[in-house]
């Protein structure tokens, strides 16, 4: 650290950088970031007002307090979106060789050792399991609370996940080097207590995370820039993959399954154990037994595909659903930072009967984001809203989703078990988006391991994205590698929360699991056991169907039920047929030709529980 400080020390910025870094600042703020009336509101700031105080104070400002300074009128937005950057000379991670993880053992909240880098930790006695109990000194409950109030969570859960993330692993150019040297660890073994002393230590992230300049492989019927599409969490996105580096090298090297097509369900296999995936940056599948039965466990680390090709971690998820045990499934997004939205909301489909409505987005309304709208052409739909704000006096425009329907729903449901969502408060963004969405369309119950989802709803874009695109705007070149990013457009929940924002109040889960001691060390077995419950109380479906043609222009369609008792069906959109069903087979003949969309809803009780569609 000490050198890593005389490093950051060298080619500060001029005075005329600082001011052109402020006035970008006040661009960002003022004219396009979508938040500014609910952060004014929620949280009582005024950051434009912060931004020309710090302009005014300027010249008494060394560069380290230039920095400081800015970086708290950002994180005060409470806003994980919205970053300023620091020069290219602070890039890199300060670690401490260890990861602490919060649980609650016995009623009492305890953290832990969950993963040490063996190489630089010298206390061999400071391994995954122990308990730390005071940091500096200061107990570690209240550690991590100072350090979370440092932090940009949206809400409190996510405030604190931040601050204690960051407690061990720091992105420095987006959260200042840490005050220190050194960190003395309190720690208790086997009712021992011992005390050692660890550095911080800093590397050079060789693992840039940006916006793709082209268009990433996508599914058919969405044309829009890569970057219209993007919501994420740069820090969180960053730290997963910086973790993945230092503690779970090996993963990194490891060689994928090869890519296959995917077939119909066959029988899943009945061994609990790992699900070999092509795609194990973002994905993880495993058979886990659970004392309510035997269930599927689809871990989603990022929509964030480095590869940026969406369509084939579609495809992959696809697969793995049709190998994964049908009686029920845990879908884990804990520590997801988001990535691509189409790709989050476009997976809805698979798990839902029915059809997926795509959060719409909205523009706050301001002479900066009607330039913009005129200029840039993926947001011109939203230019006559914009426009007639000024007469409405409107805050905001119309709210419209960032592609069509159609699209979110081509492929149709996939998988027809019964589903919970697990949640944390590190789930932002993108993923919050998807979080909302299973909510919204009552897919399954959501299972938090803490009270509230990261709260991040926006669809976000760089400095530099938007001064290329905005050619008669005033942005201008940042200095010296500093970046800035921010909330574009925010997006509202739909269903019966039809119009509730999604920034800063999140998801609230339906049910509550704090993790336990069990969980941090014995591969979750606690949480799996909460969520086997919740699956174990629902039904399990079956529906799906062949089709051949059938003379002119009519298809013999051949259906297979379980636990649905009637059918309907639809050929290119229109009802075709119905029939009541037992479980087993059904025929029947409908009209359709070779190239329409057949999809097949069924039903239980008058209610819609499974759908099947295809291309014949």
């Amino acid at each position: 650290m000490p050198q890593f400080r005389g490093h950051i020390a060298r080619g500060p910025l001029s005075d005329a950088q600082r001011r052109v870094v402020l006035d970008q600042a006040e661009i960002l703020i003022g004219e396009v970031y979508a938040h500014l009336p609910l952060k004014r509101a929620m949280h009582a700031i005024d950051p434009l007002q912060a931004l020309r105080l710090l302009r005014h104070r300027l010249a008494d400002l060394s560069e380290t307090e230039f920095h400081v300074q800015l970086q708290r009128i950002f994180l005060g937005l409470h806003d994980l979106h919205t970053n300023y950057i620091l020069p290219s000379r602070y890039a890199g991670f300060a670690f401490l060789g260890i990861f602490l993880e919060r649980c609650v053992d016995d009623g009492q909240t305890k953290y832990l050792v969950t993963k040490t880098f063996d190489h630089i930790v010298g206390d061999p006695q400071l391994t995954a399991g122990v308990e730390v109990t005071h940091w500096n000194g200061t107990p570690i409950q209240l550690a991590v609370e100072a350090n979370a109030a440092r932090e940009a969570g949206s809400n409190k859960a996510a405030q604190l996940a931040q601050g204690l993330q960051n407690m061990t692993l720091r992105s420095i150019n987006m959260s200042l080097p840490p005050d220190e040297d050194w960190i003395d660890v309190t720690y208790k073994v086997g009712g021992t207590t011992h005390q050692t002393r660890v550095p911080w230590r800093v590397f050079e992230s060789a693992t840039e995370v940006t916006t793709p300049g082209t268009l990433p492989s996508l599914p058919t019927g969405v044309g829009v820039a890569a970057h219209h599409l993007v919501g994420m969490d740069l820090r969180t996105e960053l730290a997963r993959r910086v973790k993945r580096r230092l503690f779970a090298p090996a993963s990194l090297s490891a060689a994928p399954v090869a890519a296959k097509a995917r077939k119909p369900r066959a029988a899943a296999p009945l061994a609990a154990g790992p699900v070999p995936t092509n795609r194990p940056d973002e994905l993880k599948a495993r058979i886990v037994d659970t004392p309510s039965g035997t269930f599927g466990h689809l871990r989603i680390f990022t929509f964030h595909m480095q590869d940026q090709d969406i369509e084939g971690f579609l495809n992959e998820v696809a697969r793995l659903l049709s190998l994964l045990p049908p009686e029920g499934l845990v879908l884990d997004v804990r520590g997801n930072g988001g990535g691509y939205v189409i790709a989050a909301e476009y997976l809805l489909q698979f798990f839902s009967p029915g059809r997926i409505t795509p959060e719409p987005f909205q523009f706050v309304s301001t002479p900066g984001t009607t330039g913009l709208s005129t200029t840039v052409p993926d947001y011109q739909a939203w230019k006559a809203s914009l426009e007639e704000s000024v007469s409405t006096g409107s805050a905001y425009s119309t709210a419209l989703s960032l592609y069509p329907v159609d699209v979110v729903n081509s492929t149709g449901q996939l998988y027809q078990g019964p589903v919970v969502l697990v949640t944390d408060a590190q789930c932002y963004s993108a993923c919050d988006i998807f979080a909302a969405g299973f909510q919204d369309h009552e897919i399954g119950p959501v299972l938090g391991v803490e009270g509230n989802t990261g709260a991040g709803g926006a669809n976000v874009v760089t400095h530099e994205e938007l001064r290329t695109e905005w050619t008669d705007g005033q942005l201008k070149q940042l200095p010296k590698g500093v970046q800035m990013r921010v909330a574009l457009r925010r997006s509202l929940r739909v269903g019966t929360r039809i119009g509730q924002p999604l920034e800063d109040l999140g998801v609230v889960p339906d049910r509550l699991h704090e993790l336990t001691k069990r969980d941090l060390i014995e591969e979750n077995a606690d949480l799996m056991a909460a969520a086997g419950v919740l699956l174990a109380e629902r039904q399990p479906r079956l529906l799906r169907f062949t089709s051949a043609a059938a003379g002119a222009k009519k298809r013999k369609l051949t259906i297979t039920t379980g636990s649905v008792t009637s059918v309907d069906v639809y050929v290119n959109g229109r009802p075709v047929a119905t029939s009541a069903t037992t479980d087993g087979s059904t025929q029947l003949t409908v009209p359709g030709a070779a190239g329409d969309t057949i999809r097949i809803e069924g039903y239980d009780a008058g209610k819609l529980v499974a759908a099947s569609q295809q291309q014949v």
